[in-house]
């Protein structure tokens, strides 16, 4: 049997819950709190708030029905291509950086993890998680030129 030291991803995706999860609101949680903690790692203060505000909303009127197994394989599918791509942790500094309020400066990164937690919503969230996290973080994702 995997346990988190013989499972891929294990440190990035808290997988334990998200094989246990049988509700579509223990899905949007473990989403969820994957992209609050990997966002508000990297962008400006106002947008890390912004995607916190929203999960919180997302996750407060959730919906707590029984996910079909289709769904759930749905979920896996998003969470390892999530994996795939931000396959090891960010790495952290300590002590922690100050966080500065300016818009304009982020990690340049920050737009390529938005536009992958975006899809990881899209893919893996609830029509809720997708209508309250997935417009938080549209509207984040910078436009390119």
């Amino acid at each position: 049997m995997w346990d988190p030291d013989n499972f891929p991803g294990a440190s990035n995706v808290p997988w334990p819950l998200l094989i246990r999860a049988r509700f579509a609101h223990e899905i949007d949680a473990v989403v969820a709190s994957v992209v609050v903690n990997h966002v508000g790692a990297i962008a400006s203060a106002k947008a890390a708030h912004a995607v916190a505000l929203a999960a919180q909303d997302a996750i407060s009127g959730a919906n707590r029905e029984v996910v079909t197994s289709e769904q759930r394989v749905i979920a896996f599918d998003a969470a390892l291509d999530w994996d795939d791509w931000c396959g090891t942790p960010w790495p952290r500094r300590w002590p922690p950086r100050p966080r500065l309020d300016f818009d304009d400066l982020y990690d340049p990164v920050a737009g390529l993890v938005i536009a992958k937690a975006l899809d990881l919503v899209s893919r893996a969230g609830s029509e809720e998680l997708q209508k309250t996290l997935g417009s938080a973080l549209a509207e984040l994702v910078p436009a390119r030129g």
